[in-house]
């Protein structure tokens, strides 16, 4: 790996050290006195530190070290975590970040970093009284488990020669440590007498032992609780899944051994000063005993094998690609897709059974194929709704409100094109729910409401899509100030009727705002509109739904990837056209028995439901005529139905999603196009814009049922 590559892989591995980081901090807040929670920040740190110092991010170190060194008291109980601690730290971390974006920092640069290293000092220096320590959060909380993996301990027992004169067998309490995880014992016998002096009742042995083990530090030390007073005891934590020692190798003999306090630093100086192996120059001189140097190997090939598996089972288990060879990879599947559907269709005219079936198998193995180079691009959007806890904090905080963040559907996967678009709009809605909606806790409590307000950040699948719905629990939306604002922008006119729906779609429109005056965070006029915009970009479409005093909720629909989908296609005249498979509920031949008309629109009715439809040969204006049968579509969308009219369905279709040209792209009804086998061009419709467009046409029909059984 080159100096470049290495510096690359390394700034990617600390970003995603940092994002968790955060996370921690912010569940720290919540509970300062957490010692696990410490310990990982601590870990952060070293690695960041530790990673850095290898690929020559000097300027991180160096500024890394102080915060580590500020944590590592906090960790011995010297100082408590206080507001004032995790806002220094969640601000050093966004500086970390800066400082790995910037290897090469200017003198203003290292002057800040200098002066930030001089607030970290103070305030290591500084011993506050445990009271000091964070209180109970009044601007956020955090609903996340943090997970912790295998320690590794070095623990030296040395029981007192009486042990055995109360009862106690040395044996049952390494068969207890035993059972705790993998163990290692180094028993020492030095102690041992001659066989003529030899007392039954008296222990000559001690154990250096090495375990491995989820347990924590005071489960172990349970373990020893009741000989605490007859041995010496201590227990040391040699590895912690890598956070304490970024190089797969362990110490070296004489660290070890003056890290168990077992060699003196003079002495480890004098032999490692001589031209000789550790073991045999500190025996020559007598400085240790065999069995002292025989116990230290044992633990460095312990510790060295750990790492080493760990490290295999890391490169067996995972990889890191760059997301752009992955998208290429998807490209080059959609060219596949295409060529598949063109040899389909060049067999099925040949009619050559020995050629459709390699078809069939090639059409099998390229599904496979394309389902897989999905799948990789697919994430969890957790990794985004996680990010918002800080923005969440620090605004509430700004405006002097107490606001809880809840999140659900973490585990939800969307394609990572479509997540990282997705983070602006997400960012947008969140800052107008905590300026314009939620209220100060003053203004909740006068309206009979919690002081602390809620907003819930929510994925779920639906079909082809995702639902992300942001819903807040605060003042809601004045439709007649939004209908007044309009007007008064000219943006309707002042006796415009509108629907209650029609009236909160105003809010999308650019330009309006309901806030009284502009701050820094909205209230410009723009961010709603930008969210529309970039949500249809995505293929996706917004909805919105408010109750004036209680709350707001703006519903995100986003397809799952803008790549590949299983479609639908559909002839309609000389024009094809494909939808989305997962939103298909059936397709019938459009009878006249079923075929009617209610308050002047066509309807359907099918086994007693009413299903308004929309004729897609009248809405494009394509011209011809049908055919005497033709045939719906029953699509749901919004837990509505829908019918389409189309003159054939043609099939199942693996559909490689194309961009329109700008010209296309201002179609609303269409989302899309996709290259067919014969290489001519087929139309992907947007059935979810084409329902709302027609929804005034169809309102009040939808999935009525008719009691009389027959058309109205």
């Amino acid at each position: 790996m080159n100096t470049s590559s290495a510096a690359e892989t390394y700034r990617e591995e600390a970003y995603e050290i940092l994002e968790n980081m955060e996370s921690l901090l912010l569940n720290l807040e919540r509970d300062p006195g957490d010692k696990e929670l410490i310990d990982a920040v601590f870990r952060c740190l070293h690695t960041i530190k530790g990673s850095g110092s290898m690929f020559e991010f000097d300027e991180v170190v160096r500024f890394t070290h102080e915060i580590e060194s500020l944590f590592d008291r906090i960790r011995q109980g010297k100082l408590a975590v206080t507001k004032q601690i995790i806002d220094m730290t969640l601000a050093s971390r966004d500086y970390i970040r800066f400082l790995i974006d910037n290897p090469q920092p200017d003198p203003v640069t290292q002057a800040h970093t200098e002066e930030l290293i001089r607030d970290f000092q103070k305030l290591s220096i500084a011993q506050p009284d445990a009271a000091a320590a964070v209180p109970e959060p009044e601007t956020i909380t955090i609903k996340e488990d943090v997970a912790f993996e295998k320690r590794t301990y070095r623990i030296t027992f040395r029981p007192n020669p009486e042990i055995f004169t109360r009862g106690i067998n040395p044996l049952t309490l390494l068969e207890e440590l035993n059972s705790f995880g993998r163990m290692e014992a180094i028993v020492r016998v030095s102690g041992l007498t001659s066989l003529e002096k030899l007392d039954p009742e008296r222990s000559y042995l001690a154990w250096d032992i090495i375990l491995t083990t989820d347990k924590d530090l005071n489960a172990i030390r349970d373990v020893f609780i009741f000989v605490e007073g007859d041995c010496t005891l201590s227990i040391d934590t040699i590895d912690d899944e890598g956070y304490l020692d970024i190089d797969t190798d362990y110490k070296l003999i004489g660290d070890i051994l003056f890290e168990r306090g077992e060699i003196s630093a003079q002495d480890l100086k004098k032999i490692l000063g001589e031209q000789m192996k550790f073991g045999e120059i500190a025996k020559k001189e007598g400085i240790l005993g065999e069995e002292n140097i025989e116990s230290a190997i044992i633990e460095q090939k312990y510790v060295r094998d750990l790492r080493l598996k760990r490290q295999e089972q890391s490169r067996t288990s995972t990889i890191r690609v760059k997301y752009e060879k992955l998208d290429h990879l998807v490209n080059l599947v959609g060219e596949l897709v295409t060529l598949q559907a063109s040899l389909a269709q060049y067999s099925s005219r040949n009619d050559e059974i020995e050629l459709v079936s390699i078809s069939e198998h090639f059409e099998r193995l390229i599904t496979e194929l394309r389902d897989n180079a999905m799948e990789i691009r697919m994430v969890p959007i957790g990794e985004t709704f996680a990010g918002f806890y800080r923005l969440v904090r620090d605004l509430s905080g700004e405006l002097g409100k107490d606001v809880e963040l809840v999140t659900l559907g973490s585990e939800t996967e969307l394609d990572k094109t479509v997540i990282e678009s997705l983070k602006d709009p997400l960012l947008h809605i969140l800052r107008n729910s905590i300026d314009h909606g939620i209220e100060t806790p003053d203004v909740r409590k006068q309206s009979g409401k919690p002081a602390k307000g809620t907003i819930v950040l929510s994925a779920e699948h639906s079909g082809g899509f995702v639902h992300i719905k942001i819903t807040d629990d605060g003042a809601g939306i004045d439709l007649d100030k939004i209908r007044a604002k309009a007007a008064e922008k000219g943006l309707i006119s002042p006796d415009a009727e509108l629907t209650r729906k029609e009236t909160l779609s105003l809010i999308f429109l650019p330009g309006l705002s309901t806030s009284d005056k502009a701050t820094n965070i909205s209230g410009r006029g723009v961010g709603m509109d930008v969210v529309k915009g970039n949500v249809e970009r995505l293929r996706g479409n917004v909805d919105i739904e408010s109750e004036y005093g209680n709350g707001t909720t703006i519903t995100l629909r986003i397809p799952l990837t803008l790549a590949i989908i299983d479609g639908l296609l559909l002839q309609v005249g000389s024009e094809r056209f494909v939808i989305n498979l997962s939103i298909i509920e059936e397709c019938m031949d459009l009878t006249d028995e079923i075929r009617g008309k209610s308050e002047g629109k066509e309807i359907a009715l099918v086994r007693g439901e009413i299903i308004p439809y929309i004729n897609l040969r009248k809405l494009f204006e394509i011209s011809g005529d049908p055919p005497n049968i033709v045939q719906m579509v029953v699509v749901h969308i919004d837990e509505r139905k829908l019918g389409l009219i189309v003159d054939h369905v043609i099939g199942q279709y693996q559909t490689v999603i194309k961009n329109l040209d700008k010209v296309g792209a201002k179609i609303d009804e269409i989302s899309g196009a996709t290259i067919l086998g014969d290489g001519s061009i087929a139309l992907i419709l947007d059935v979810a814009r084409i329902a709302k467009n027609a929804e005034t046409q169809i309102n009040g029909l939808t999935n009525k049922k008719d009691v009389n059984g027959g058309l109205p």
